[in-house]
């Protein structure tokens, strides 16, 4: 049996922000809304690399050096690396405009937005990424595909669990994350996703 810390961790990997814009890029890709890209794999390939890759490659070269853990755990010390994050999805949102991927482009912004607005809220508290990091993506994939994507919510206890067993976060801290993916993201898809949500309503 795998002692309750060891999970908490595996599920802190599986959940990170950056793993989990990657389940959300492939179900986006595999089962595209709208219409297939002209080029699945180039697209695979470019969000891996803006959405997923370039965030946390500052992270894992002071990591390497000892300045900063994984999790930049440190509050003071996330403000450069959620610039640098900012900057790759920035990128990805101009890409995929003129690539004319909507669901991308869109996605890319709700990532913008809500990265933005952790780390306005960085200033005052350490606000969990985590929980940020996978309740905006399951809102996106939620007004994409509508109410049946809803059980995907259950997943969230999960990463509060494992945040909180690792002594991570507050519970606090996890709800600021959570309220701030779920309201930043539907505003971006409210705006800028063209169906206007008719498989949710």
């Amino acid at each position: 049996m795998i002692p309750s810390k060891k999970l908490a961790d595996i599920l802190s990997y599986v959940f990170s922000p950056t793993v989990f814009a990657f389940y959300v890029i492939a179900i986006f890709l595999l089962f595209p809304p709208i219409s297939y890209p002209e080029n699945i794999l180039i697209s695979l390939i470019l969000s891996i690399i803006f959405l997923c890759v370039f965030p946390v490659v500052a992270i894992l070269y002071f990591k390497r050096k000892g300045t900063v853990d994984i999790w930049v755990s440190n509050q003071n010390q996330r403000l450069p690396f959620y610039i640098i994050a900012i900057i790759g999805y920035v990128i990805a949102a101009v890409i995929f405009y003129i690539r004319n991927e909507t669901v991308l482009f869109v996605l890319s912004v709700a990532y913008v937005g809500v990265t933005l607005a952790v780390t306005v809220g960085n200033f005052s508290t350490k606000v969990s990424s985590h929980s940020a990091g996978v309740a905006g993506p399951l809102t996106a994939v939620t007004l994409v595909y509508g109410i049946l994507a809803l059980p995907s919510f259950l997943l969230l206890p999960l990463v509060f669990w494992s945040r909180l067993k690792l002594n991570a976060h507050t519970f606090t801290q996890l709800t600021w994350g959570t309220i701030i993916g779920i309201l930043v993201t539907f505003f971006v898809f409210y705006v800028l996703y063209p169906l206007s949500f008719s498989p949710l309503f």
